[in-house]
């Protein structure tokens, strides 16, 4: 079973009032959270969610397509 918002869970217990921490607390708030995870979510829901290897290859490359365009775009507009 994957828990898809351990991240956020992590947040709120280090910090209940997330929202109203300055700016720079939220980042120390966030890299608790994300020491404190595997950072496999993706990977893991991707290979449960295909129903063999050939399948898996195929959505992890139809992400990462869409992702490299995605920050293509991105950078064209400027964003980032």
């Amino acid at each position: 079973k994957i828990v898809v918002n351990i991240e956020n869970r992590l947040m709120l217990q280090m910090a209940p009032d997330f929202a109203e921490l300055p700016v720079m607390h939220k980042v120390e708030v966030f890299e608790y959270a994300l020491r404190n995870t595997t950072g496999q979510d993706l990977a893991k829901m991707l290979w449960l969610k295909s129903a063999n290897a050939e399948m898996w290859l195929e959505k992890r490359t139809e992400y990462t397509r869409s992702l490299a365009v995605m920050s293509m775009v991105g950078y064209i507009l400027g964003l980032g």
